[in-house]
């Protein structure tokens, strides 16, 4: 007579752990389609992310300037391409090149010939200032910085 050690035992399916090749290579093939789409999507912008960090760009460039001016005793000048969308910081013989980032329009609006390709905002050692006004826009966002001459400040407005 047999007994039931006899028969050899069979595995369960579930005493089987993890996962086959074929599983792991699908999924990873399902992962790396998906970040292809991601990537070639590019990151979310948003217009306000963009146009709030330009804003903060050039007022950290016109205050550091006019923070050079007077702890150096030497008249800063910013000078602005909006073609190129460049500041060039000059103190004495120091000189200092920054890029707008990102799509906002830089412009320099004049008195009555229209908009200017270039202008400058002169920071003396004493505190006063002069120069040209500074456009910012993108879509329906926009801010005029400008000088004040008697105190100095930077004033920053929508228009």
């Amino acid at each position: 007579m047999t007994s039931l050690s006899d028969f050899p035992r069979s595995r369960s399916p579930s005493s089987d752990s993890g996962y086959t090749l074929l599983e792991v290579m699908v999924v990873l093939v399902i992962a790396g389609l998906l970040l292809g789409v991601a990537v070639e999507r590019g990151p979310f912008h948003s217009d306000a992310v963009t146009f709030g960090a330009a804003k903060t760009q050039v007022l950290s460039i016109l205050q550091n300037a006019r923070s050079a001016a007077m702890t150096s005793g030497l008249p800063t000048v910013v000078a602005f391409d909006a073609s190129r969308r460049e500041f060039v910081t000059r103190t004495g013989k120091r000189e200092r090149i920054d890029r707008l980032t990102g799509s906002v329009v830089m412009t320099i609006p004049a008195s009555q010939e229209g908009a200017a390709a270039q202008g400058e905002i002169l920071f003396d050692a004493n505190g006063a200032t002069s120069g040209a006004p500074l456009l910012l826009t993108l879509g329906q966002r926009a801010v005029l910085f400008t000088v004040s001459p008697a105190t100095g400040r930077i004033l920053v407005d929508a228009p």
